[in-house]
């Protein structure tokens, strides 16, 4: 999208005989934008500028649409056994409903910088640089939020949308192309008994919508709704000596300095209670404390040193499939099926992904790995990862 300009705006309208007056309250609309976001006028202007047909952004916002603007689907998480929350909802939407998200994404959202603690999502390596914050630390706290996404709802959405400068209907409608209603089970009981919260120019439906995962807008709406909060919880670290960092739904709390297991369950209650007042409840089954001693990992990084690591783990993986790869006794297909993968392509390209993550963690030990998975993309004429 071109750079909005008040100028151009004003000699287009007048070329086409727009009253003067409904170019001038445009102009002044306009003007109100934060962050540099651009102006939305109408949902016809928002169909025009993101190339989505009119009729399907109206049936979306006024969730009357025959046919559900999701495709709805769950993934099992890993290592959590039978666990009643061992299923995770992803929702990927149609094609029209993800052009106009992206859109969404890049021109609004993308323009708002969320809080310093907050990693995930952003152009930065935050795997890396969450995880660097608690090298060296005696004490971690690591937390994780049930249903993060889902927590979010749909006023909320409109709140943020507002507070970038759009009007009350335009953020509206924003908020409901950014959230889903469920068929049932929605989450709307926090609002009473049916009834909506004060000032929002919501229609009849008295159901309330959530973020969804695998919406295209999901990851920086949760950032940017989250801000307040991380403010909160860098707060109370500072106050305690703590350092914090969040990475979507997991907060990891760390300390160099000495206390003990009850100081440390005092941390989780009054983080826990900033969290429930935030609108945001801990999965208590993911809580860990990890005390001086124990080998303590950050999004899956090693940080008992100076600098985080690949645990042996994660190295093991990528060495034992380039031993089996490379085995002159082994077919190469066969170790890729009794794997289970699909084809010899789909491990080679899953392993490739492994060792260019590495890089960015061990460039040396990535450098080696990627050397010998290139002899054996040659000796078995198939693609690789071009590395450094």
């Amino acid at each position: 999208m071109n750079r909005w300009s008040s100028q151009l705006y004003l000699k287009t309208g007048r070329e086409v005989s727009v009253p003067d007056d409904t170019l001038q309250n445009a102009v002044k609309t306009a003007k109100q934008m934060k962050h540099g976001c651009p102006p939305i006028f109408t949902l016809k202007h928002l169909a025009h500028v993101a190339n989505v047909p009119y009729p399907f952004l109206h049936r979306t916002i006024s969730r009357t649409y025959r046919t559900e603007a999701y495709n709805v689907f769950k993934l099992r998480k890993p290592n959590v056994g039978h666990s009643p929350d061992r299923f995770r909802w992803i929702c990927a939407p149609s094609e029209d409903l993800l052009r106009v998200q992206r859109w969404i994404n890049t021109n609004i959202l993308s323009r708002v910088e969320p809080h310093e603690a907050s990693y995930a999502y952003d152009k930065r390596h935050g795997v890396l640089e969450a995880a660097e914050l608690h090298c060296g630390a005696e004490w971690l706290i690591k937390l994780d939020l049930t249903n993060f996404f889902e927590s979010i709802l749909e006023p909320r959405v409109y709140d943020l949308f507002r507070s970038f400068g759009y009007q009350p209907l335009v953020a509206f409608e924003l908020a409901r192309l950014c959230t889903r209603v469920r068929s049932s089970g929605n989450p709307d009981r926090r609002f009473g008994n049916g009834e909506l919260p004060a000032g929002l120019p919501y229609p009849a439906d008295p159901r309330i919508g959530h973020v969804p995962q695998g919406a295209a807008t999901s990851p920086r709406i949760a950032n940017l709704v989250m801000q307040s909060l991380d403010e909160s919880l860098q707060d109370y670290a500072l106050e305690k000596d703590l350092v914090y960092s969040r990475y979507a739904d997991d907060l990891v709390f760390s300390s160099k300095k000495a206390f003990d297991r009850s100081h440390a369950h005092q941390h989780i209650k009054s983080i826990n209670a900033r969290l429930i007042e935030g609108g945001f409840w801990l999965n208590e089954a993911k809580t860990k404390i990890i005390a001086p001693g124990a080998r303590k990992i950050v999004l899956g990084l090693l940080v008992d040193g100076d600098t985080p690591r690949l645990p042996k783990s994660y190295k093991k993986f990528v060495s034992d499939h380039l031993y089996y790869l490379s085995h002159p006794a082994i077919d190469a297909k066969t170790h890729a099926k009794h794997r289970g993968f699909q084809s010899l392509q789909g491990l080679i390209n899953h392993v490739s992904g492994k060792i260019a993550y590495g890089y960015s963690i061990e460039q040396d030990w990535a450098k080696k790995q990627g050397d010998r998975l290139k002899e054996i993309c040659s000796k078995n004429e198939l693609d690789h990862v071009l590395f450094p």
